[in-house]
């Protein structure tokens, strides 16, 4: 079942899918830049533009403020599932606050990316208040997925082998026709021998960056959040009829990235992880929250809050905004 067919419950993911990404230094890739739609935009630095003061303004246009705060994370806190550039984590906190919270949402981010970027760019604003990370699951998905080195993992990582091999090989004929002959044949190559999480790596890695985070922290006096994202399974909620019928075609399509997410959700991937982020950013000084056990809270948990299982709804990004007000 192709995954298209998810637009009629869910129209503004037809604008998500249109977005790709450009090679950016450092942090490999970023958000496409000046992406126009009635749902979504960017800047022409890549990120999506902000709510304030009743308009909707690109990055650049707060480096002049006395103090900001940071939104940090992956593909959730870009936005991904909301109508608007005004309904994403950023827009709403700025909207039900006096204060400034700008949009550091990158499609498809890990963890070092997420503090990449932050590293790019924090620098030119004059006083930072808060950063706020809600992210998690896009180290889980790369951990499931690809064997891991010191290096670490990536999304698109095939891609980059593909062209530094094209790259290198371009010249040897014998090599591209004997990659002609195989497509020829039809021989697909696996796409990944993921088979457990390792545990062990992501505890290592998060070790090492809530330590660098913490030391940010200190260094330049902003507070510093970790929200754990929410999962419909990890929060056991009863799904709504339109969830229902998005959750039916992603479950009965060949979507890999949506079959490794349903494999994600299982609770004892949720517990181990939690008690991995949870012990990190106590040894760290970080303030830690699992947005999970919070929506378990939630009056309205049986309302359409999700559009898959990693990206939400407008009403599901305003309880997470909710959620991040009420602790920060």
């Amino acid at each position: 079942m192709n995954i298209q067919k998810r637009y009629k419950y869910v129209p503004q993911m037809e604008f998500y899918d249109q977005i790709s990404c450009e090679y950016k230094p450092f942090v490999m890739f970023f958000n496409k830049t000046n992406f126009i739609s009635n749902v979504v935009n960017t800047d022409e630095l890549g990120f999506r533009y902000n709510y304030y003061d009743g308009l909707i303004k690109k990055q650049s246009e707060f480096y002049n403020h006395d103090e900001i705060s940071l939104i940090i994370g992956g593909s959730s806190v870009f936005g991904f599932g909301s109508t608007t550039d005004s309904n994403t984590i950023s827009s709403i906190l700025t909207k039900n606050t006096n204060q400034i919270f700008l949009n550091f949402g990158a499609t498809a981010f890990n963890s070092k990316q997420e503090l990449l970027l932050f590293l790019n760019f924090f620098q030119k604003f004059k006083k930072i208040k808060d950063v706020i990370i809600v992210s998690g699951m896009n180290d889980l998905y790369l951990n499931l997925v690809n064997k891991q080195d010191v290096w670490g993992d990536f999304f698109f990582k095939k891609k980059y082998n593909k062209i530094h091999e094209y790259y290198k090989n371009r010249n040897n004929i014998k090599l591209i026709l004997k990659k002609l002959y195989l497509k020829l044949l039809n021989k697909k190559i696996k796409s990944s021998d993921h088979k457990n999480v390792n545990f062990h790596n992501l505890d290592l890695n998060f070790k090492n960056l809530f330590n660098i985070w913490s030391t940010l922290s200190k260094s330049y006096e902003f507070n510093l959040y970790y929200f754990l994202q929410p999962l419909p399974s990890w929060t056991e909620k009863k799904l709504s009829e339109l969830e229902k019928n998005i959750f039916e075609i992603l479950n009965n399509s060949d979507d890999f990235a949506h079959q490794i997410l349903k494999e994600i959700s299982l609770i004892e991937n949720y517990e181990k992880y939690k008690h991995i982020l949870e012990k990190n950013s106590k040894n760290n000084e970080i303030n830690f929250v699992d947005l999970n056990y919070e929506f378990k809270k939630l009056k309205n948990l049986d309302e359409t809050l999700f559009v898959d299982r990693v990206h939400l709804t407008d009403v599901g990004y305003e309880q997470i905004s909710n959620i991040i007000l009420d602790r920060i």
